[in-house]
């Protein structure tokens, strides 16, 4: 049976935000199938209410693939809050995850929050929660590093954000959920991938060495990209998947 991406974003982000990473994966793997999931509260899913528990995005995650008529074991690839609720749902149904792969992921119970979340970069991103549009431009800011001033995909972020605007209640919800989250210790046999980072100016690199060294798990490093590595160096990205403890 061939392969199943499921690729989830993190805080406020959807599937369009990807951009083109899902199509680069699908030419780099043609046999498997790739299939982008909005969180509910972002993306295509904009208008309904975010989830106060990532277990419960997980689940309805689940449902959605059940809707889709998609068929697991998948392999899920979550990047920051994404890679949390691939966790989450690697706990609720263990069967149904392949392999997991958590990019500049944390959690609550690992990393003290001024880890998970740089205090610069708060302060950065606080305004941006009265007004989407701007919000992009501090997204962009502290996100990345080598596209920072790409200012197409600024322009295209911000038509996003008017088509799709996350709301401010639902941020807040996803902030609640992700500092809730406690997960068990990774079941026996799990496989989890841990990519993250050097120069991640969102979330400290820190946290992802804390999960690698609690979880006992290699760990991928990228020097120079920002927090939104699959925007940032796709093909860095795609290349480590397919390494001897990726994907594949």
């Amino acid at each position: 049976m061939a392969d199943t991406f499921i690729l989830l974003r993190g805080l406020g982000r959807g599937q369009h935000h990807w951009m083109g990473f899902a199509e680069r994966l699908a030419a780099a793997c043609p046999e498997a199938r790739v299939v982008c999931l909005d969180l509910p509260g972002n993306g295509e899913r904009w208008a309904e209410t975010s989830p106060l528990s990532l277990e419960e995005t997980a689940f309805e995650l689940h449902r959605e693939c059940q809707r889709r008529d998609l068929q697991p074991p998948f392999r899920v690839i979550g990047l920051s809050m994404g890679g949390m609720v691939g966790l989450a749902w690697l706990g609720l149904q263990p069967k149904a995850i392949a392999e997991l792969v958590m990019i500049n992921s944390s959690l609550a119970s690992v990393s003290p929050f001024y880890q998970r979340m740089l205090p610069r970069a708060f302060l950065r991103l606080l305004p941006g929660l009265f007004n989407p549009v701007w919000r992009e431009r501090a997204v962009l800011a502290v996100t990345c590093n080598l596209r920072r001033r790409d200012a197409a995909m600024l322009s295209e972020w911000q038509a996003i954000a008017r088509q799709q605007p996350v709301s401010r209640r639902n941020l807040l919800r996803q902030l609640v959920a992700a500092a809730r989250f406690q997960p068990a210790a990774p079941l026996p046999g799990s496989n989890i991938r841990l990519i993250a980072s050097r120069a991640d100016r969102l979330v400290d690199v820190r946290c992802s060495e804390a999960l690698a060294a609690r979880w006992q798990l290699p760990l991928s490093l990228h020097d120079s990209a920002g927090h939104d590595l699959p925007v940032e160096d796709p093909d860095w990205l795609i290349d480590s998947l397919f390494e001897p403890r990726g994907l594949m």
